[in-house]
């Protein structure tokens, strides 16, 4: 660790406001699903007013708001918490007609907005956007601090941020693009210049290292630089190369190579990574791996550079004895591989009873080590998404299951036996989740029912009972049906039906006011849904008791 640097914080505090308590819980639950890293707690407050106060008990890194709430509104909520919370990112959920409020909170601090319903990769990029701002602002005010300006280290601060680019939404319109940049406390053009002062040289190359399972290492990122640093004092190559070194949203230890062309070649880089790896190695039990983009050339080619540095390295599963990645298809492939059709049908009939010993058997033949050199990554992938696929259209209807959080996985593994590992571990615990669902359906149900007698007195929906309990609205539909006999709309008329029968015995009550109680606004249709149920009108119904 160098003097007057400290490590990096690795607990955030995540704070979600929404009125509708299930819709604030949705959102928790979606977000727990992305796994951003560095978040150890998130809270759920019920509306503007308890929201204010949790956040200033809680002190939150992000607070998520819905902007339109009967108390405090979200406006408000943004407009009051930057005062006693300046380094706090805040997050809009709004609907489609609410982009007015939207442009109004930009002007209070607001980072960003997402449309409901947001996507559970949608949130997790926004808070991941969000830590890497307050991770800038932490780096500044500790140079601050210290009365002076480590220029690299800022530049790599400002790095992640670039080269992932502002997300840009769709409905997003040119106004918030300065707000939203005022929220992360670096404009473009400021970045831009200070990267353009850096980087003298024409040339850029752009890798990265992963140390397994190990991300946002400060000891890693320092050990990389120091490495590469004294190799290139050695060679004596300050004069025509420039390095920084910075971790990447996923947490990888990244490297930009600023250099000239005439003095020094990509082959040249190459053989410098490899004795970074060489000198990591040493005293270590697992090797870091790292890959290489190809040339680039400008500053605005760094976005570009690290998606290739990237893909070479998802392509380590492939290369297991290969220090840097240099290429994104093997040397050696003879030829496209994949099961032929008669194979794919055989793991469908396995995964339609979950079969899961035939589907291990059949992962292990199709992902052998000895297929690596026939097959190319897409083609890896391909036959990844059809062993999931299959396995997953036998639960999607009865399960709320994040599609995008299962594909982003394959990027996790570094080898084949990894992959095998997953893959049949998935059956497997598919097997025991859909086993344990089937004894668990009567408690849902029953969950279910409670929710129903609860709240019958309002507009209540099946989509948001099937949310509440977790389940698919489809399967939800069928399951409540075939356990209670009745659909859910007939089931919610019986309960209201047969409180207003209760009610009307209650000679005080007039019959409007039940009829507002059982939820219904319009009497006329309490009382066509009461003669539909009973035979007689309730005003009939009461002249019998």
């Amino acid at each position: 660790m160098r003097q007057g640097q400290s490590r990096r914080i690795y607990m955030y505090k995540v704070l979600i406001i929404d009125d509708e308590e299930w819709i604030g819980q949705g959102v928790k639950a979606k977000l727990e699903r992305a796994n951003v890293g560095g978040v150890t707690q998130i809270e759920v407050a019920g509306g503007g007013l308890q929201g204010m106060e949790m956040a200033l008990n809680l002190q939150p890194h992000v607070i998520i708001t819905d902007i339109r709430m009967p108390d405090v509104d979200g406006i408000q909520v943004i407009q009051e918490l930057s005062k006693s919370l300046p380094r706090t990112k805040f997050i809009m959920l709004s609907g489609y007609g609410d982009y007015p409020y939207v442009r109004e909170a930009f002007k209070y601090g607001a980072q960003d907005y997402l449309l409901k319903p947001a996507a559970s990769d949608e949130l997790g990029k926004q808070v991941e956007t969000a830590i890497a701002g307050i991770e800038l602002d932490q780096l500044e005010d500790r140079l601050a601090n210290q009365n002076r300006t480590d220029a690299k280290a800022l530049l790599a601060a400002r790095l992640p941020l670039f080269i992932h680019g502002a997300k840009r939404n769709r409905h997003e319109a040119a106004e918030p693009s300065s707000a939203q940049e005022a929220a992360s406390g670096v404009k473009r053009s400021d970045s831009l210049l200070s990267l353009e002062t850096y980087f003298e040289h024409p040339n850029f190359v752009m890798a990265m290292l992963s140390f397994g399972d190990m991300t946002f290492s400060e000891e890693h990122l320092e050990s990389v630089q120091d490495c590469m640093q004294s190799l290139v004092d050695a060679e004596e190559m300050e004069a025509h190369l420039r390095h920084i070194a910075f971790h990447d949203r996923q947490g990888d230890v990244c490297l930009v190579f600023n250099y000239t062309a005439t003095a020094l070649s990509l082959e040249t880089l190459v053989n410098l990574l490899s004795q970074t790896v060489a000198m990591l190695r040493k005293g270590k039990d697992k090797s870091p791996v790292a890959s290489v983009s190809q040339t680039g050339r400008g500053i605005d080619d760094l976005p570009r550079l690290y998606k290739q540095a990237q893909q070479a390295m998802s392509e380590r599963i492939l290369r297991q004895s290969c220090d840097v990645i240099q290429t994104i298809v093997p040397p050696g492939q003879t030829g496209t591989w994949l099961p032929a059709k008669k194979e794919v049908e055989e793991l469908k009939q396995a995964a339609e009873s979950l079969y899961v010993e035939q589907i291990h058997a059949w992962v292990d033949r199709h992902l052998r080590d000895e297929l690596r050199p026939k097959m190319s990554l897409e083609q890896l992938k391909a036959i990844y998404d059809v062993v999931l696929s299959e396995i997953h259209r036998h639960v999607h209807d009865r399960f709320l299951l994040d599609e995008g959080e299962r594909a982003a996985a394959f990027n996790t593994f570094h080898t084949l036996d990894e992959l095998r590992h997953y893959l049949k571990s998935y059956a497997t615990d598919t097997k025991q989740l859909i086993s344990e669902q089937s004894a668990l359906g009567d408690t849902v149900i029953t969950v279910a029912e409670a929710i129903v007698r609860e709240h019958y007195n309002r507009d209540l929906q099946l989509a948001e009972v099937a949310n509440r309990v977790s389940m698919n609205y489809s399967y939800f539909s069928k399951l409540f049906k075939e356990r209670t006999g009745l659909t859910f709309t007939a089931y919610l008329i019986k309960v209201r039906m047969e409180e207003a029968k209760r009610l009307l015995k209650d000679p005080i009550l007039r019959i409007n006011e039940i009829s507002e109680k059982v939820g219904y606004g319009n009497l006329y249709h309490f009382s066509r849904a009461f003669k539909n149920y009973f035979g007689i009108s309730p005003k009939e119904y009461r002249k019998t008791l």
